[in-house]
């Protein structure tokens, strides 16, 4: 797949990540899983590693994650979140999302990083490097 996700519920965590080519209709179906997660409300936290991510969403595709976040989205739940992207189009285009993000009034601390220790270190500065398991 993809585009998937886990849930660190001892860390309060939700690690998203992406390979390859994603399609809108893939990144509207993960978002609405991860939101219905009944443990996403406990996470502090979102890690987004889209390094190895070979398309980008257009504003449009953007506009409509975020409407569908808006609706979607539980009263709890993270509010920081930390994009990892490798790519110069792939780092602008989630910097246009962030700001879409503040823009629309959303309750997201969003920052876009191209260095994975950046993005652990500005989302937990206290805690060790994250590990997958």
């Amino acid at each position: 797949m993809p585009l998937g996700y886990d849930i660190y519920p001892d860390i309060g965590l939700l690690y998203i990540r992406g390979q390859g080519a994603i399609t809108q209709r893939q990144r509207m179906s993960t978002m609405l899983a991860w939101l219905r997660e009944p443990e996403y409300q406990n996470c502090r936290d979102v890690l987004v590693d889209l390094a190895d991510v070979t398309t980008t969403p257009k504003v449009s595709e953007l506009r409509e994650l975020l409407a569908m976040l808006k609706q979607e989205r539980p009263a709890r739940g993270p509010r920081r979140v930390a994009v990892v992207t490798s790519k110069p189009i792939a780092f602008a285009v989630a910097r246009t999302f962030a700001q879409l993000v503040r823009l629309r009034g959303l309750p997201l601390d969003v920052k876009v990083f191209m260095n994975p220790r950046r993005a652990w270190t500005w989302l937990r500065p206290e805690a060790p490097l994250f590990q997958l398991r």
